[in-house]
């Protein structure tokens, strides 16, 4: 008789393990998809990629591409969810040049900086922006550097060391939330 309560209890707490179970299960496995999707997301945020969600988007930054005698988009660097992608464009006869960088946030445009002065050279491992030797660059107001993980982003100012200019060329940031 003795037997019959612990058995009973073991069975119950067996029960109600199983009931808990599948919904804890369920929330992880829930969690693990999130994050393994939100991960494909940013990989999937290519040169490649880029071009066609510009394409279909109709974005201002291909406004007049037509008469660009070359359009290239350039891969810089990826943190977390963050990814930063150069566009280049050529135009004239003389092939006048013009950078423009964006940073996507997943697969979505956060927003971009059209026609800076140089490209970087790559993103570091805390978010920093890096630009070649000789090309000075800070955030607008201020001497922080662009850094991709930032919650807010502001104007970019840069200024070829030892070149003639005497004052940096700012470009504001364009957030795509707001067009």
């Amino acid at each position: 008789m003795v037997f019959l309560p612990r058995f009973a209890t073991l069975f119950a707490l067996l029960f109600w393990q199983l009931l808990v179970t599948p919904a804890t299960v369920a929330e992880t496995v829930t969690s693990e998809m999130v994050s393994a999707e939100t991960a494909n997301q940013a990989a999937q945020v290519t040169p490649e990629w880029v071009e066609r969600y510009l394409y279909t988007r109709n974005s201002a930054l291909l406004d007049d591409s037509p008469n660009d005698h070359v359009m290239s988009f350039y891969y810089f660097g990826r943190l977390d969810q963050r990814t930063l992608i150069g566009l280049e464009r050529v135009r004239g006869d003389d092939y006048e040049q013009f950078f423009s960088l964006l940073v996507f946030e997943g697969s979505e445009l956060l927003g971009y900086y059209r026609n800076v002065l140089s490209f970087p050279s790559g993103v570091a491992d805390n978010g920093e922006v890096q630009f070649p030797r000789g090309v000075d660059v800070h955030l607008q107001g201020s001497d922080a550097l662009l850094n991709i993980t930032a919650p807010v982003f502001s104007g970019l100012c840069q200024r070829q060391r030892g070149a003639e200019a005497e004052t940096d060329l700012c470009v504001p940031w364009m957030s795509a939330r707001s067009q």
